[in-house]
């Protein structure tokens, strides 16, 4: 993960509503899915049914008719008023925390193709076992991804089983993923979706096994920001000065001998190696916490934070 996309580096993005503040991905898919579904209700019974024709998944539609949409836009459109809560609470509650770990465009890709590589999943087998005699629409697939990605990093979360008991994430999810193994087993359940929701959690567990991120894909290659010195105070660019100037807080990788100063100097850090640096940080903080960090790892968090801030800097 580049650490331009790390939560640290991220501001808040700017807007109003559901695409302001924090996690503006998942703000916006649950608001797109709730638009659905009101959408649905004010066409009547009739226009619902049409919605669902047009946007929900069949394996007939999708592999014999090229209706290939339907491989996302079926994860938008749900059944019933607690299918669709159910589907957004815990996108709600698993979403928000991976797309802060994971950076808004990565979050968006992993959702998107999630709901994709899931409905394709549940269309593959329809065709195979059911002869193209169901279909599917929900965005179940999908968030089960997610959430197992979010137990792979939190497994021991509790979160309030119906509001009331306590339990662990891990526990839940595997519950449930225990369930749709059982109802596949059994000859599967013309009401649920069981294949779409295990190729959703399998996706999500790959994603987290390999790390399949859009950001790390080999073409792809996001822009960076180019780095300005800022001057905190106008009135000193007239000033007359006397000695050396420093840019700045310095970093260097190689440490001082004992007893020797040497003088200030800026180290232009690749920012490859300083990405390395910053993960193996990271993940010795996740490890051992912020106290076992040595002055030479201090010091990586410390250009890691003046990057940020000159970042931010210019972007005002």
């Amino acid at each position: 993960m580049g650490i331009y996309d790390r939560e640290y580096y991220r501001g808040e993005t700017r807007g109003s509503l559901w695409l302001s503040g924090s996690a503006p991905v998942c703000r916006a898919l649950v608001a797109i899915n709730v638009a659905v579904y009101i959408l649905g209700l004010l066409r009547g019974a009739e226009g619902q049914g049409q919605l669902v024709d047009w946007l929900g998944a069949t394996s007939d539609g999708i592999f014999q008719h090229g209706y290939v949409w339907q491989l996302l836009t079926a994860t938008f459109v749900h059944g019933g008023l607690l299918h669709l809560l159910g589907n957004m609470l815990i996108l709600w509650v698993v979403g928000r925390e991976i797309e802060a770990m994971y950076g808004s465009r990565d979050f968006l890709a992993l959702y998107l193709s999630a709901a994709i590589i899931s409905t394709l999943g549940w269309a593959i087998c329809d065709a195979l076992f059911h002869h193209g005699a169901q279909g599917m629409v929900g965005a179940s697939g999908a968030v089960l991804a997610v959430a197992v990605l979010y137990v792979l990093y939190y497994p021991r979360r509790e979160v309030l089983f119906m509001f009331v008991l306590p339990v662990e994430m891990w526990v839940l999810v595997a519950g449930f993923i225990g369930y749709q193994v059982f109802l596949l087993l059994r000859g599967g359940d013309w009401q649920t979706a069981v294949e779409s929701h295990l190729v959703g959690a399998a996706y999500g567990y790959l994603v987290k096994r390999f790390d399949l991120r859009w950001s790390r894909l080999p073409w792809f290659h996001p822009r960076r920001p180019r780095f300005r010195v800022i001057n905190p105070d106008p009135r000193e660019m007239s000033a007359p000065r006397s000695g050396p100037v420093v840019s700045g807080p310095t970093w260097s990788s190689e440490p001082a001998a004992a007893g020797v100063s040497k003088p200030a100097t800026t180290a232009v850090v690749p920012e490859e190696q300083l990405d390395a640096k910053l993960d193996e940080v990271l993940a010795k903080i996740a490890r051992e916490g912020r106290a076992g960090l040595t002055d030479d790892e201090n010091r990586v968090l410390q250009e890691a934070s003046r990057r940020a801030r000159n970042r931010r800097s210019g972007r005002l």
